[in-house]
């Protein structure tokens, strides 16, 4: 198959990878390419690829493990499904069968139009969003942690608005901070009521 016998979405895609120097193999008569990302945590296998005649442009990661004990995945489930609660593009997917967890973005293309801008927003979203739940996943599985509290690490940096100062009380007549046994050293206190904007969620603020 030609480069004339691409679809235009497809040679977007391709024109995005090739630009940025990724390797990868391409499988033009599937219009699907697949390639490897080393993130800060772990090693991911991507696939995108153009699907429904056209329509959608589709981005898969996966974890390169799976979730072999059947007694873990539904607490597995449970906390990617405390991750996609406030998540703005994209999801985490768990086959129950298996335990293959990955993270799943798409795009409504319009019309015969993909810029090379919209495909690195959604390759970027995916690569960095599962690089960010991959210690939360091996908290729960290795290490004990709730589904909750393994979310809640994960997404800690988001907390720093909730964050709450309690100060040491003065000594009126001296301006000065006077110990109390009732009341604790200056410290932080993180709160972990939902966020009342459920829009904002743990991608901050997402690439382009």
């Amino acid at each position: 198959m030609s480069d004339s016998d691409f679809s235009a979405p497809f040679r977007s895609l391709l024109d995005y990878l090739d630009g940025k120097d990724f390797n990868y193999s391409s499988y033009p008569e599937e219009n699907r390419v697949t390639l490897t990302m080393s993130g800060k945590n772990a090693n991911y296998r991507f696939t995108a690829r153009i699907s429904h005649e056209g329509e959608y442009l589709q981005i898969t990661a996966n974890y390169p493990f799976f979730v072999r004990e059947e007694k873990l995945r539904p607490s597995t489930a449970e906390l990617i499904t405390r991750a996609n609660y406030n998540m703005l593009l994209g999801k985490f997917e768990m086959d129950m069968k298996d335990g293959e967890v990955r993270f799943h973005v798409s795009h409504a293309i319009e019309g015969t139009t993909l810029s090379t801008e919209v495909v690195e927003r959604h390759f970027m979203t995916a690569f960095f969003t599962i690089d960010r739940y991959f210690p939360a996943l091996m908290q729960h599985l290795h290490a004990g942690y709730t589904p909750e509290d393994a979310v809640f690490h994960a997404e800690l940096d988001t907390h720093a608005e909730r964050v709450e100062d309690t100060p040491m009380p003065t000594d009126q007549s001296k301006g000065q901070p006077t110990p109390s046994k009732e009341t604790k050293p200056r410290s932080k206190k993180i709160s972990r009521k939902k966020p009342s904007d459920r829009r904002k969620g743990p991608q901050g603020d997402l690439p382009l």
